[in-house]
């Protein structure tokens, strides 16, 4: 992808009006103050609760969102690598009593002008014909399926995995 086209996409660029689908890393990045992606993600969330564009997700990006950011609180708390805290809280899930941001940033997603969608059973079917149409990962063919049922074709995410589906517009931070 040329630079020129990254720049084009970048979310400072996303037009009034937009409904765009909201990946977890933008609120992930949003939450922990990303050195490099934290300023356009918020903004991003500023014009969304706005009502400039208007933003969608689901239930997924909540649960990622909460997911990698107890890994990440818990992983500075204890001054440990990442991938050591799933592992440290099977042995000790009292670790889980002092998160904070986790449940900050889902009770600030849950609250925002944000449509969050429901996952539903026959959507699946959609999510394994994205898994191997597209070769992706169950949790980004769940954000795929549910662009599809809601007829969203732009997506804020810094997966670059998103852009191997033609007909979704990747928007970065």
């Amino acid at each position: 992808m040329t630079r020129s086209l990254k720049m084009k996409n970048s979310l400072n660029n996303l037009p009034d009006g937009t409904v765009v689908y909201v990946d977890s890393n933008i609120f992930i990045y949003d939450a922990t103050n990303h050195p490099k992606y934290a300023a356009s993600c918020s903004v991003l969330l500023d014009r969304i609760e706005s009502g400039e564009i208007s933003g969608v997700t689901s239930v997924l990006s909540i649960n990622e969102t909460v997911h990698k950011l107890s890994i990440i609180e818990l992983s500075t708390k204890l001054n440990k690598k990442p991938v050591s805290i799933i592992p440290l809280i099977k042995k000790k899930p009292s670790l889980l009593d002092g998160l904070v941001t986790p449940f900050l940033a889902a009770e600030n997603m849950m609250n925002m002008n944000l449509e969050i969608v429901n996952l539903l059973v026959p959507m699946y079917v959609v999510v394994l014909e994205s898994m191997k149409r597209y070769r992706l990962m169950s949790n980004d063919a769940i954000h795929v399926a549910t662009m599809k049922q809601r007829g969203i074709s732009d997506i804020a995410t810094n997966d670059p995995d998103f852009e191997r589906v033609g007909w979704i517009k990747v928007w970065k931070p």
